[in-house]
């Protein structure tokens, strides 16, 4: 049997152009694979969510790291009440050298901040800001950075 590892991470989106817009234009990731599902039953059987429907399904991949994007068509959404301190809550960290320009970026795919930049004090990132941005639909990118310009 082979060794366990991580295949891919997955995301449900709310709008898959979109979101591949981001990942190719912002993150430099390249799509691997747009499709349906194969078997339309698969998604509600491994999820557990009764009558769940996927519209589209596509991996984007940078290196190792690979995503899975999913945009449901049922049931309809309810958008993430977590906050970052719940169970459950996830995020992934973008380290850039403009923190800056990469919110102006990223705002452009839909992720505003949640507060001004934060100056990093001490630890690894001393020197550095740091803030979370929220997508509209419910997921949060750290960024950490220097000031810019």
């Amino acid at each position: 049997m082979p060794e366990d590892r991580l295949g891919h991470v997955g995301l449900t989106v709310s709008n898959l152009d979109e979101m591949l817009a981001f990942f190719t234009g912002m993150l430099g990731f390249a799509v691997k694979a747009r499709l349906q599902p194969f078997d339309p039953h698969a998604v509600a059987g491994i999820t557990g969510v009764e009558g769940a429907v996927v519209r589209e399904i596509a991996y984007v991949a940078r290196g190792e790291l690979t995503f899975e994007l999913l945009e449901y068509l049922e049931p309809k959404p309810i958008l993430s009440p977590l906050r970052p301190c719940d169970p459950g809550y996830m995020h992934w960290l973008l380290e850039v050298n403009d923190l800056p320009a990469a919110v102006e970026r990223a705002a452009r795919h839909g992720f505003a901040p949640v507060r001004g930049p934060y100056p990093i004090a001490a630890g690894p990132n001393a020197g550095r800001l740091g803030t979370y941005l929220r997508h509209r639909d419910g997921f949060s990118l750290e960024v950490i950075g220097a000031g810019g310009r």
